[in-house]
């Protein structure tokens, strides 16, 4: 069987969703309403009325949730955070004439936003996403190069794969927030046989791809070192963020792990996956292209376009700890293949992950 590895980042393509509004049909005939039909109506007419003054006033209290004109009980339905604010409520319903029959309160889990991968992240962490040009990838590590405030991504997260022609980088979208968050300051150039005999006549070589940005002194250009974004579980497709992994260590000596070792990486496209690696110190080809990776390592984990430059890494107990920077994928999308820490570093000088 042949693999054939794919480059992973994700083309930006503008498109357009249209929106059908929704009627209900209209009735055919017109009946007159019985008494229990006007009845009702002029109860819902009214609850309505006091819906439009209780909600405003409710609202105001902190520890609510939500007011809503509960039309199928017939009552006004009020949520709050905690049994504490219940006395303020019905203070305020007192105080608009609202009988205590016409209203119900319940102690309710508070509303959040939503946030994923995919969101505007400040101070930004691993895992988010980031644009360039005409491409999505995902933002790997941040880390600190000397006193220099970075991240890590993909060599071909940038506008040329190899050598340094200043990528700008936004997150999550210029069309969301046109701040430029960093702006590409270290990708190696690729070699050829002439410079190393690891790499074959014909083909051009690195030991990882992997560039390094450096981050804006824009005041909303923030980052926090040491944080990968979170989702609910490995390998279940979800992209909305829970919490954050804290990196205690980072892998600065080893070739990748190890056969049979469990790794994970957080990217913007799959979300974090998990899997086994099968392979180390692989030379591999890249689909379409002159480039060979030399001395890579797969992983049999999901992988998306779009995942490109997502930090791999280990979780042992409390110790998270950064192994590589995952930049291709089969095209079925089960197998992943990273570039070692260690060769990151290599080509592009000590890094400081860790929270």
């Amino acid at each position: 069987m042949t693999t054939r590895i794919f480059l992973n980042r994700f083309v930006l393509v503008a498109s357009a969703l249209a929106l059908a509004a929704c009627t209900d049909a209209p009735n055919g005939g017109v009946t007159a309403p019985d008494n229990a039909t006007l009845s009702s109506s002029v109860a819902q007419d009214r609850l309505a009325s006091l819906f439009g003054k209780a909600s405003p006033a409710v609202l105001a209290i902190g520890g609510t949730v939500f007011a809503d004109n509960d039309e199928a009980n017939h009552r006004l339905l009020f949520g709050v955070e905690n049994e504490r604010v219940i006395p303020a409520v019905r203070i305020v319903l007192t105080q608009l004439g609202i009988s205590s029959s016409d209203y119900q309160i319940k102690v309710t889990a508070p509303i959040y936003q939503v946030a994923t991968l995919q969101d505007r992240w400040r101070p930004t962490q691993a895992g988010v996403q980031i644009h360039f040009g005409q491409y999505l990838c995902s933002l790997g590590f941040n880390a600190d190069a000397g006193s220099e405030r970075s991240f890590i991504t993909a060599s071909h997260c940038t506008n040329t794969q190899g050598g340094v022609e200043g990528t700008q980088y936004y997150q999550p979208l210029s069309s969301v927030d046109n701040t430029v968050i960093a702006t590409e300051v270290a990708d190696p150039d690729y070699f050829n046989f002439k410079r190393d005999s690891a790499c074959p006549h014909g083909k051009l070589c690195r030991y990882s791809d992997a560039s390094r940005a450096l981050y804006s002194s824009d005041a909303t250009a923030t980052s926090e070192r040491g944080l990968i974004a979170q989702t609910s579980a490995p390998n279940d497709g979800s992209l909305e963020v829970v919490g954050s992994f804290t990196v205690t260590s980072q892998d600065d000596n080893a070739t990748g792990a190890p056969v049979g070792a469990t790794v994970n990486k957080v990217g913007r496209t799959s979300g974090w996956t998990q899997g086994q690696v099968t392979n180390t110190c692989v030379n591999t080809n890249v689909s379409g292209s002159r480039i060979q990776q030399l001395c890579q390592t797969f992983v049999a984990a999901g992988v998306g376009a779009g995942d490109s430059g997502s930090g791999v890494f280990t979780i042992n107990g409390s110790d998270v700890k950064i192994v590589g920077i995952l930049w291709g994928g089969s095209s079925n999308g089960q197998t992943f293949v990273f570039s070692p820490l260690n060769q990151v570093e290599q080509e592009l000088g000590p890094l400081n992950a860790i929270h």
